[in-house]
């Protein structure tokens, strides 16, 4: 059997499982990834144990970091609290006589996994799980640790469950393998470059749903004077993940003179300071290194350079926005007013995915509404922007496209 006929096999025999996992019920699923998850997060179980040592080596992470990641990622995924997901995107099934709609599962999801933060497969494979739709998945060749690791975890809480996902690990780009993952697909989901995707897109066929997930970034809005728990709350956001992830914010924008902006660079190099101990940066690696020494060099020639071991910021007045390497290095801009900062950002358009705000509910509501297009990032309270609830929008579309469709009666 070739590489390609395995693939499909593997597909077929996933997609077969579909009656099965519709008859299980959304409450076991969902006790079913609650036990693994709480297996992940549990340093003491053999599972969890196993996932830190081989997460560590094949992410570059610290174990501490390893360890925030699997514990805010997993650790809100109880039974219940899936089971309400579910219940409030109406994935029961059960229909009234008079229901205007009845949903229809997709039979298969495929799902093309990136590599940069580690814990973002688990609600790729979590969600169409729950929605009753086997998903097989292609993870990525730099890094397969996770999905296997929750595979594994999933086949000891429910056997049943588990055979509704299947994970494969194959080179990217290698179309002929590609296709076969593909060919039995109703949805196909991808993480990666705008090029991968494109490549991905134009291979489909019309009646396939296509769910991208480009490469993306953060940015963070510091309205007012910002005291010492918004400071800490924004060093987090930055540290999480070493700044890898589509939501790391690259760039702080403080409203205000460029006193003020200076005042927050430096407070916030000592919140990273401070941070350094519990959640240490993981190794940086050479190309990664070259980066860091080319952009800090660039920071401290056009302003303020605040620099310890394993993070800087920069500050340069309100001069045009540079993206950093990541890896804890952030840049700090003054900006005149909200207004202004909508401009700013606008040349990010459908890259910006996240925006931190240090400010109350009313407030982000009215600067998202308040943002020009296409920009459309999820808007959260700063220290929570690497912590989207499960059931958040990704790239502003609902998380249930091409899992559920609905069978309209008139």
């Amino acid at each position: 059997m070739t590489a390609a006929e395995e693939i499909r096999h593997r597909a077929a025999e996933t997609a077969a499982s579909a009656e099965t996992l519709e008859a299980i019920g959304v409450g076991a699923v969902a006790g079913a990834i609650a036990r693994a998850a709480a297996a992940l997060v549990d340093p003491e179980s053999d599972i969890g144990s196993e996932a830190r040592l081989l997460l560590v080596e094949s992410t570059g992470l610290s174990r501490e970091m390893v360890g925030w990641g699997l514990t805010t990622t997993c650790g809100d995924a109880s039974a219940d609290a899936l089971e309400a997901l579910a219940a409030a995107a109406d994935l029961t099934g059960e229909t009234s006589p008079s229901a205007r709609s009845i949903p229809a599962r997709a039979r298969l999801a495929a799902v093309v996994l990136s590599g940069n933060v580690f814990t973002a497969p688990f609600r790729a494979i979590a969600l169409p799980l729950l929605a009753g739709v086997p998903v097989i998945a292609k993870a990525s060749s730099r890094d397969d640790i996770f999905p296997r690791v929750f595979r594994r975890a999933l086949e000891a809480a429910a056997p049943d469950v588990a055979a509704s996902y299947a994970v494969l690990t194959f080179e990217g780009g290698d179309t002929h393998l590609e296709d076969a993952l593909f060919a039995q697909a109703d949805v196909v989901a991808a993480y990666g470059s705008d090029t991968t995707l494109g490549h991905i897109r134009g291979r489909l066929p019309a009646t396939t749903t296509f769910v991208p997930h480009g490469h993306g970034l953060g940015a963070i809005w510091i309205p007012d004077e910002a005291d010492d728990e918004v400071v800490a709350r924004v060093a987090l956001d930055v540290a999480a993940y070493d700044q890898r992830g589509c939501l790391s914010p690259h760039s702080i924008w403080v409203g205000g003179d460029a006193g003020r902006g200076r005042g927050f660079a430096e407070r916030l190099a000592g919140a990273l300071e401070a941070i350094r101990d519990s959640l240490p940066r993981g190794r940086l690696p050479l190309d990664r290194g070259a980066q860091q020494l080319q952009w800090r060099g660039v920071a401290a020639a056009r302003g303020d350079l605040f620099e310890g071991d394993g993070y800087a910021v920069s500050f340069e007045g309100d001069g045009p926005l540079r993206l950093s390497p990541g890896y804890r290095n952030v840049s700090v801009l003054s900006c005149a007013s909200a207004e202004d900062l909508g401009r700013r950002l606008v040349p990010l358009g459908v890259h910006l995915k996240a925006l931190g705000v240090a400010a109350d509910t009313p407030a982000r509501r009215a600067l998202a509404a308040a943002l020009p297009a296409p920009l459309a990032p999820r808007v959260s309270e700063v220290g929570s922007m690497q912590t989207p609830p499960l059931d958040s929008l990704a790239d502003g579309h609902s998380p249930w496209l091409g899992l559920i469709r609905h069978t309209q009666i008139d």
